[in-house]
C-alpha cells in the first residue's frame, strides 16, 4: 500500500513535514491525490473534514504518494524546468502532420477505396429508387 517504512505502516516518510499527498485504497487506478496533514506530537492525520485518523487506520484506507512541496521547493522546481510551450506554440507543437501516402499500407489503401465505392453505389441506388417512385 505504498507507506514508505513496512516497520511504520501509516506514517510519513519525513514526519518533520506537515503536508502529505495520499489516495484513497478504494478508488483504485483512478485515485485522486489528497493532501492531508501529519500531526507528529499526536502521531495523527488530520484529514480535509477536520476529524482526526489514526496512522493504522491512514494504512487501511489510503495509499501514500509523497510529501507536499512547500512553496519555496514549487518554485525551484517551476525555475529549473524548461518553460512548456502556450497558445500558438502550443497548438504548432502539437500538431503532427498526417503521414505521406506512401506510409499508408496497401491493403488498407483497397479496403478504403472499396468502401467508398460501396457507399457511392448504394446511395445512388437509394436516391434512383425515391426518383423512380415519384
Amino acid at each position: 500500500m505504498a507507506w514508505p517504512d513496512p516497520h511504520r505502516p501509516g506514517e510519513p516518510a519525513d514526519p518533520s513535514r506537515p503536508w502529505h499527498w495520499v489516495a484513497r485504497i478504494e478508488d483504485g487506478a483512478a485515485a485522486t491525490p489528497l493532501p492531508i496533514g501529519w500531526n507528529g506530537a499526536l502521531r495523527n492525520w488530520m484529514v480535509w473534514d477536520g476529524s482526526a485518523v489514526t496512522a493504522a487506520e491512514a494504512a487501511r484506507r489510503f495509499t501514500y504518494l509523497g510529501p507536499c512541496l512547500t512553496p519555496a521547493e514549487a518554485q525551484a522546481r517551476a525555475e529549473s524546468a524548461p518553460e512548456e510551450p502556450r497558445g500558438l506554440a502550443a497548438l504548432a507543437a502539437s500538431a503532427t502532420p498526417p503521414p505521406p501516402p506512401a506510409m499508408v499500407f496497401r491493403k488498407d489503401a483497397v479496403r478504403n477505396h472499396l468502401l467508398i465505392f460501396a457507399g457511392t453505389l448504394f446511395g445512388t441506388l437509394f436516391l434512383a429508387e425515391k426518383v423512380i417512385r415519384w
